[in-house]
């Protein structure tokens, strides 16, 4: 009885009352405390900083309230050397105050490796010994000669170079191969769904050559165009069409093109 007298007391609703308001107190505190150790409600655009050099993106970076970091360099003939070709996360994608920003850059000097000696070798074996060496195939040139695939000369810009010389690491080496006496002519192979990497390599490896790279409006950066996919390709897959050949590709980072029923050119 005496229990029931207590909670009917003013005592025990003074208290309660406190506890009540001490508790929205604490959790308005706790949420408030939350949302400025996140920064709720203030995302920042992540700005473009393709093109620009290193002290040029960390001024722009400092500007915006964000961090830089050089994670990678590659080398793309072409491009301003020491500039920004990519970046993680892209521009335009939201993130928090000082959120580091990771970029590649085009790097100053490209490596130099020794050619190796493909002559008299298969194209198979060609073509490991210019991959081992950090090199490229380029193109495949056929002139009649009886040992059919087999290197006759191998070149760099139409001259023909010696084993040993110093060049360009992923230089593309063209291979002069033999016809030989049987059929001169090679299937098509289907790329669809090929990374332009792997598309590259199946089509060399019908002794065929990469004619036109083309990519679509959604390949914007560098990353894109090494993520991007073959949805459409020129001649179709299943033609047969003459050893060394041209075989165009078209390439998008859309999953919907080469995941559905995709047309091939003919």
């Amino acid at each position: 009885m005496k229990l029931g007298r207590f909670l009917k007391s003013k005592t025990f609703g003074k208290h309660l009352l406190i506890a009540v308001v001490s508790l929205i107190i604490f959790v308005w505190l706790v949420f408030f405390g939350l949302k400025l150790y996140t920064h709720h409600g203030q995302a920042l655009l992540v700005p473009d900083f393709t093109g620009l050099n290193k002290q040029e993106a960390a001024e722009l970076a400092d500007d915006k309230d964000l961090e830089i970091e050089i994670a990678d360099s590659v080398f793309i003939d072409g491009r301003r050397k020491g500039t920004v070709v990519d970046q993680n996360p892209r521009p335009d994608f939201k993130v928090k105050k000082n959120r580091t920003i990771f970029l590649t850059i085009n790097a100053f000097n490209q490596a130099k490796v020794p050619v190796p000696n493909t002559v008299g070798v298969s194209y198979r074996q060609a073509k490991v010994s210019l991959q081992s060496a950090g090199l490229k195939v380029g193109k495949l040139i056929y002139r009649p000669d009886p040992m059919k695939n087999y290197i006759i000369e191998q070149r760099i810009n139409g001259s023909i170079i010696k084993p040993g010389t110093m060049v360009a690491k992923n230089s593309e080496i063209d291979l002069v191969l033999g016809k030989g006496y049987g059929s001169q002519y090679e299937n098509v192979p289907d790329l669809i769904g090929l990374s332009s990497k792997e598309a590259f390599q199946t089509i060399n490896d019908r002794f065929l050559n990469v004619g036109g790279v083309l990519y679509d409006e959604s390949v914007l950066t560098y990353s894109d165009s090494l993520n991007a996919r073959v949805y459409n390709q020129k001649p179709g897959e299943g033609r047969r069409i003459k050893l060394g050949s041209y075989v165009d590709i078209w390439l998008t980072v859309k999953e919907n093109k080469f995941k559905t029923d995709s047309l091939h050119a003919e």
